[in-house]
Formats: structure tokens, sequence, C-alpha cells
């Protein structure tokens, strides 16, 4: 399954943190990430830190509908024609009817 970088990010010479997300072949939402570098091995005593949150499928699109309507609420989405913009300039694929 496709995986979407969250983040990707490097600090001076030698650290770098990284967050993915993907659905997994259950259907979960998963992130998955890691550390690297001398700020983990001073927290955790070792070079490097692996994590992993998962959603469960159930949950998935009730995380989704809540994320959607977050971006409404803080002016990231103006109105649903900045919406289908943005999934447009993202290549996903909608189908906008109306009446009048």
């Amino acid at each position: 399954m496709k995986k979407i970088t969250i983040y990707d990010r490097y600090y001076g010479k030698n650290e770098h943190q990284v967050l993915e997300i993907f659905i997994d072949e259950n259907g979960n939402l998963v992130f998955e990430g890691y550390d690297i570098g001398d700020f983990v091995k001073e927290y955790w005593g070792d070079s490097d830190y692996e994590y992993w949150l998962s959603i469960k499928a159930e949950h998935v699109l009730t995380v989704l509908l809540s994320l959607i309507k977050e971006c409404f609420d803080k002016g990231l989405f103006k109105n649903d024609s900045e919406f289908r913009s943005w999934l447009e300039k993202n290549g996903i694929p909608s189908n906008f009817q109306s009446w009048v």
C-alpha cells in the first residue's frame, strides 16, 4: 500500500526524523516513524528510535471526517470550492454535482 511522508527532517549533521502514514492490509491507519541522532541517544540511550501508532479500521473514517472538519474550522479551506481545488491539486478524483 502507498505510504505518504508526513515529514522527513534533518537537523545538523547527524539528526534525522521521519514520519510516514499508510493504510495496512487490514484497513488500519498506521503512523510509522523513526528518529536518529544524538538527541535520541541522550534521551533513550540508543542512537535510533522507531515507533508506530495504529488506528483500527473501524475508526479511520471518523479520523478522516474529523480532520476535514478541523481543516474548515481552522480556515485551511474557507468553502467547498477550495476543498475541491485541493483535491484536484493533489490528483484525488472527485465528482461534483449541483442543481439550480
